[in-house]
């Protein structure tokens, strides 16, 4: 597999005087790569997988309690939508959409419930079950990854090499999630709420652009002093979601 921004003209590797046979996608470590650095294809991967698991659940959990039926979703479907996150986090809203109509539909196969249809009924069951969003799920397990690497904790990552200090610039109120998503506004780059800023990477590519540094800083920027100043992980992550309420 090629990885290239443009297509390049045709070439041929070869190893031990055999062609090899070129790939537009590949998995590696459970995440299926495409050539062009895009992540459609994973994406329709794990949703399908998840279904197939929803799936599965619902013909054989269908008379155990609601508890049991949460539980399962937990351990079973919601990991296949989560694992390695921090790499591919999606950011168009058909992505988005596709990846919370499988949260929305297990709320129904929680409660049990597949027929009601009154407006705001599945949104009330994900907070009843205390579901957030799968997008707002993703954005903290960026920004926890993010504190491990501003804090040495990640040795593959040293944060002198990854992350450029900045002062603190205009104090704007931090951005909150919210049901249209959030787009992308040029003014977010310039936006420093805490001392603990890092300079927002040059990006060339929209796939750079929506890759983890340049999109995770752009994040960590808008955050509180409390919050990038949290002495362990476990008080970052607390701090977090108090922050994003």
């Amino acid at each position: 597999m090629s990885i290239f921004h443009k297509p390049p003209s045709t070439f041929m590797y070869s190893l031990n005087n055999t062609i090899l046979k070129t790939v537009p996608s590949n998995p590696y470590l459970g995440i299926l790569f495409s050539d062009n650095l895009k992540w459609r294809n994973h994406i329709s991967s794990i949703t399908k997988k998840a279904n197939c698991t929803l799936g599965f659940l619902r013909r054989n959990l269908r008379h155990c309690p609601a508890a049991c039926r949460r539980n399962a979703y937990l351990a079973l479907v919601r990991p296949l939508l989560e694992y390695g996150a921090v790499v591919w986090d999606p950011y168009q809203a058909q992505d988005i959409d596709r990846m919370e109509r499988i949260q929305r539909t297990a709320a129904r196969f929680i409660a049990n419930d597949y027929r009601s249809r009154h407006p705001g009924f599945v949104t009330g069951l994900l907070t009843r079950h205390n579901l957030p969003t799968l997008q707002e799920r993703r954005v903290n397990l960026r920004l926890t990854f993010y504190y491990k690497v501003v804090e040495g904790l990640v040795p593959a990552m040293p944060p002198d090499k990854f992350l450029t200090p900045q002062r603190a610039g205009r104090m704007i109120r931090p951005r909150r999630q919210t049901a249209d998503y959030v787009g992308s506004n040029p003014i977010d780059n310039y936006i420093k709420n805490n001392n603990r800023c890092f300079a927002v990477p040059r990006c060339n590519t929209e796939q750079y652009k929506q890759s983890f540094f340049p999109r995770s800083t752009i994040e960590w920027n808008h955050l509180d002093n409390t919050v990038v100043h949290s002495a362990s992980i476990e008080a970052f992550k607390a701090a977090l979601t108090t922050s994003r309420r």
